[in-house]
């Protein structure tokens, strides 16, 4: 099985947010145009850029080196310094107005010209908290005891406005900086974090695919599902109907080893729960795992392998739980029918026969 474990953190998705090198430089390009290389980093002039191009939200949030969440934290922090109080920003809110920068949808708009609310929403969030972040760049970095370091404390935010304005006039930075960056942060590392979830979804997709394929009687429950019968929801029920399923899967990725350790802790537990039932009531536990997390930890696995009663299967193994003995083999075709839905524009069939009368003017 270690074998046909796999890596899923060298290549990523895209995901629906990415952005491209071509547009993040017509960003960076509108910042510098806007405030003038640097000289005026007002918020007003930051937010001229971000009008003309979103992505300069992305490089404003570049240059401050900080998440979506922390960005804005930052800023109302600031904002509170001043005097004024926000409404609670939640971390969702940051995320979606850095993802709309990042595919390049407006975010800032002139009076009445917003129609829906989530354009509203984001020219609010934008133009509260973009003329506190740029303050923010705008201050050098403060002192912090000898056993701490600021996250200010770079090439471009150590001196403040200085720092930004000598090298967008540059126009360049030194390699060995760059580098050193690279060090603590990882290129990429803000992409990866945007797309953790699709990345965490591929078992599941591929399972459902599965289930879909062979017309399988099942479902994946949701998110902190309450499912009657269960302590603790697995992922899938097969068959879906909570008082007839037999099977439980539960999907399991990681790329790290502590992640592997708590995944085999969850499968565990599903075993405990299912130990306490009587003998002919107990459902089958499959679990679908793959990603490298697993490879560095022998005894986790073994863990889930004794939880699962061996019934562990990888990506690439998936077939053999329709294979003949797999567990889902018995309910292939299991799928109720559904029913026909007309084509498009077709509509319901018209019944036929006389037509009603008229009801009578009054």
């Amino acid at each position: 099985m270690l074998d046909t474990l796999q890596s899923f953190f060298i290549e990523m998705p895209r995901g629906s947010s990415f952005c491209e090198r071509d547009d993040f430089e017509q960003g960076y390009e509108a910042f510098r145009q806007a405030t003038s290389d640097g000289a005026d980093l007002s918020g007003e002039a930051v937010l001229r850029a971000i009008a003309k191009e979103p992505r300069a939200w992305t490089v404003l949030r570049s240059i401050v080196g900080l998440s979506p969440g922390e960005a804005a934290w930052v800023a109302i922090k600031e904002a509170e310094a001043r005097g004024t109080f926000f409404e609670n920003v939640k971390q969702a809110d940051a995320r979606d107005l850095d993802a709309a920068a990042r595919r390049g949808e407006r975010l800032v708009f002139s009076e009445g010209e917003a129609r829906f609310a989530y354009q509203r929403k984001r020219d609010h969030l934008v133009r509260s908290i973009v003329p506190f972040l740029a303050d923010v760049v705008r201050c050098p970095c403060p002192p912090v005891p000898e056993d701490k370091v600021h996250r200010f404390d770079k090439i471009d935010t150590k001196e403040g406005q200085a720092s930004v304005q000598r090298l967008l006039e540059r126009g360049t930075v030194p390699y060995s900086e760059l580098l050193y960056e690279r060090m603590l942060g990882r290129p990429y590392a803000t992409h990866r974090d945007s797309v953790s979830d699709i990345v965490g979804k591929l078992i599941e997709n591929a399972v459902q695919e599965l289930l879909t394929e062979q017309h399988i009687d099942g479902r994946a429950t949701r998110y902190r599902e309450k499912v009657p019968g269960f302590k603790q929801a697995p992922d899938f029920l097969i068959p879906s109907d909570p008082k007839l399923t037999e099977v439980i899967i539960e999907a399991k990725l990681t790329e790290d080893d502590g992640t592997a350790r708590d995944k085999a802790a969850r499968v565990q537990a599903l075993r405990s729960y299912e130990n306490k039932r009587r003998k002919g009531k107990r459902r089958q536990i499959v679990t679908v795992i793959d990603g490298r997390g697993f490879s560095h930890r022998p005894p986790d696995l073994q863990r889930i392998l004794e939880a699962s009663d061996g019934q562990v299967y990888t990506l690439d193994q998936l077939p053999e739980l329709i294979a003949e003995g797999g567990s889902l083999r018995k309910f292939i075709g299991t799928r109720p029918a559904q029913a026909e839905v007309p084509a498009l524009g077709e509509g319901p069939p018209r019944t036929v026969g006389r037509r009603a009368p008229a009801r009578p003017k009054r």
